[in-house]
C-alpha cells in the first residue's frame, strides 16, 4: 500500500472553508467530517470496499512512477490517462472505466477539482477498443422455470433447508430479484443485516393470493426500500404456495429472516448466498443445467414474462427496473421478436 494512502488526511481541510466568525472551529471541524461520511454513504459498503481497492491501484501505479501526495492532490489528466492505458489489452475497457471513476470519487470526495476532461474520454473509448477475448464474457443463463421445477422434486437433504431453498428460488425468479436482496453473506442469524427482510415484512394474501413483500432496502433504493408483487400462478412452481409451506415447515416468526430453517437440532439458521447456490447449481449439475449465479434469478424471471407475452412496461414495473439497463438482460430475444411484433407484422408492413 503506498505509503500516503492514509496521509493525506490534511486535504480533508479543503472542504472546511467555512466563516469561523459564525461556525466555531470544533463545529467546523464535525461538519467537515460529516461531509465526508455523507459522501462516503452515498454508496453500499461492498461498493466503498472495491473503490478503496480501485484507489490504491492507482496510488501503488503512482508511486512507481515516483510520485508523492502533492502529485496526486489532484492527479493531473496526463496521469489518470497514464493509468487508464495501463489497462490496455489486459482487461475490458468498462474495466478500466470504473477504476478511474473511483479515482474520480476519490478526488471529489477530498473536495479537490477533478481535472479529466475530453482526453481522458478519448483515451477510455481506445481501451475499451482494445479489450481482449479473454475478458468478454458470455451472457449468463437465466434460470428457467423447468430449472425451478428440478429443484421443487429433489428430495435430498433436511426438508427444512429444501423448504427455505425453493422458496427462495422461485421468489427470486418470479419476484425478479436480485439474490443480495433477500440473501445475506452469512448464515450467523445474530448477524443477519437490517436491510433484508424479515417474515414481518410479508403481507398477508389478497383477494387473488397475490402477496406483498416490503424490502427494507435495496440497491437503487436506500431508504424507503421496494415492494415485490408475489402472484400465485397455481402451477407445482408456485411462489405463493412454495413460500407457505416454507414457513409452515420452519415455523418462523414475524420477527425472524424470510429465509431461515430449522437445522437438525431444531435451531434457526439463516439461508446465506453462497448456500443457497451451491446447493441449487449441485442439483442443477446432475441435470446438465450450467452453472448459475444469483443475478440468474432476475434475468431468468425478466426472460420469463416476457416470453409470457406480460409488456414489457408491466415486466419493467415489476421489476423494479429503474433504467434502461432493463434491456441488457433480455434473453432469447429471436422468441422475444416474434411474441411482441411477429404478431403485428403485418400491420406494421402496411403502414406508410
Amino acid at each position: 500500500m503506498p505509503p500516503y494512502r492514509y496521509s493525506l488526511n490534511s486535504i480533508n481541510r479543503i472542504t472546511n472553508i467555512v466563516n469561523n466568525t459564525v461556525v466555531g472551529e470544533a463545529e467546523n471541524d464535525d461538519l467537515a467530517q460529516r461531509v465526508q461520511e455523507m459522501m462516503q454513504d452515498s454508496v453500499t459498503l461492498e461498493t466503498q470496499v472495491r473503490q478503496h481497492r480501485q484507489v490504491d491501484t492507482f496510488l501503488l501505479f503512482a508511486t512507481k512512477r515516483g510520485l508523492g501526495p502533492e502529485d496526486v492532490s489532484p492527479p493531473t489528466e496526463q496521469l489518470v490517462c497514464e493509468f487508464a492505458v495501463s489497462f490496455a489489452g489486459k482487461v475490458a475497457g468498462a474495466t478500466a472505466r470504473t477504476y478511474v471513476s473511483a479515482v474520480k470519487k476519490w478526488v471529489i470526495r477530498r473536495g479537490l477539482p477533478w481535472k479529466g476532461g475530453p482526453c481522458l474520454d478519448q483515451v477510455l473509448k481506445g481501451v475499451n477498443r482494445h479489450t481482449p477475448d479473454t475478458s468478454i464474457q458470455e451472457e449468463r443463463s437465466p434460470v428457467k422455470v423447468e430449472h425451478l421445477r428440478i429443484l421443487l422434486q429433489d428430495r435430498d437433504g433436511d426438508e427444512g433447508f429444501r423448504c427455505c431453498r425453493n422458496a427462495a428460488a422461485v421468489i427470486l425468479f418470479f419476484g425478479q430479484m436480485r439474490a443480495i436482496e433477500a440473501l445475506p453473506h452469512s448464515s450467523d442469524i445474530n448477524s443477519y443485516p437490517r436491510s433484508l427482510p424479515r417474515v414481518q415484512d410479508l403481507a398477508e394474501s389478497n383477494a387473488n393470493g397475490t402477496r406483498i413483500l416490503q424490502l427494507p432496502k435495496t440497491k437503487t433504493q436506500q431508504v424507503r426500500g421496494e415492494k415485490v408483487v408475489i402472484t400465485s400462478n397455481g402451477t407445482e412452481v408456485d411462489p405463493v404456495r412454495a413460500l407457505r409451506k416454507h414457513l409452515v415447515t420452519n415455523g418462523l416468526g414475524p420477527e425472524d429472516p424470510l429465509f431461515a430453517f430449522r437445522n437438525k437440532d431444531g435451531g434457526l439458521e439463516v439461508l446465506s448466498r453462497s448456500a443457497f447456490l451451491k446447493s441449487c447449481n449441485k442439483t442443477w449439475k446432475t441435470h446438465g443445467v450450467p452453472r448459475i449465479t444469483g443475478h440468474c434469478f432476475r434475468i431468468g424471471g425478466t426472460t420469463h414474462f416476457l416470453l409470457a407475452g406480460v409488456s414489457p412496461d408491466v415486466v419493467k414495473a415489476l421489476g423494479r427496473w429503474k433504467s434502461d439497463a432493463f434491456l441488457r438482460y433480455w434473453r432469447n430475444l429471436d422468441q422475444l421478436a416474434t411474441i411482441h411484433v411477429g404478431d403485428q407484422a403485418e400491420h406494421i408492413v402496411r403502414i406508410r
